[in-house]
């Protein structure tokens, strides 16, 4: 269930996501996005994301921890990572810029809290103050752009691990 947040609860908590670094030091800027955040309260073992579902939130963990979770070729589901709140992570921010289905799923692994952010939101954010709309896209496409080289390096060493997996059994013949 979500409900609004007192905005002065989350500005200590938002400075410190990567996300909002542009405005670390504005406090204006810092309530004007806090204000369109809800809260939302998950018990452990609950899916707050499910891996192939449409997305219209963006997650900041409030407290607790997750687990980020896909599935293998087979449905077999491992774990990518574990977020805690104590790094000021968050989740789903693609979700604001496009309306594709999501990439992984997000397990509570304890009771949590999440500060919430809808794509409507995000977008009636940057139509209502478009200097701090334009700052976190911009933010966006960084953190974006960031997991696309990571990810281009991971295909590169699994490709070359393969080479060699490959040549060290006689080739393909």
């Amino acid at each position: 269930m979500a409900s609004q947040i007192p905005l002065q609860q989350t500005l200590d908590k938002f400075r410190f996501v990567s996300l909002f670094q542009s405005f670390r030091d504005d406090a204006d800027a810092l309530a004007q996005i806090a204000s369109l955040f809800t809260t939302l309260r998950c018990e452990a073992g609950s899916s707050v994301i499910t891996e192939g579902e449409a997305g219209d939130a963006m997650y900041i963990i409030k407290s607790g921890t997750v687990e980020i979770v896909k599935k293998t070729m087979q449905g077999d589901p491992y774990t990518v990572a574990e977020l805690t709140s104590d790094k000021n992570m968050f989740f789903g921010e693609m979700a604001l810029i496009d309306q594709d289905r999501r990439s992984a799923g997000v397990v509570c692994k304890s009771t949590c809290e999440f500060y919430v952010l809808t794509r409507e939101q995000f977008l009636t954010l940057g139509d209502g103050h478009p200097a701090i709309g334009l700052a976190l896209t911009r933010e966006l496409a960084k953190i974006i752009c960031n997991r696309l080289r990571k990810a281009n390096g991971d295909i590169i060493t699994l490709f070359d691990a393969l080479v060699g997996e490959v040549v060290e059994s006689g080739g393909l013949g």
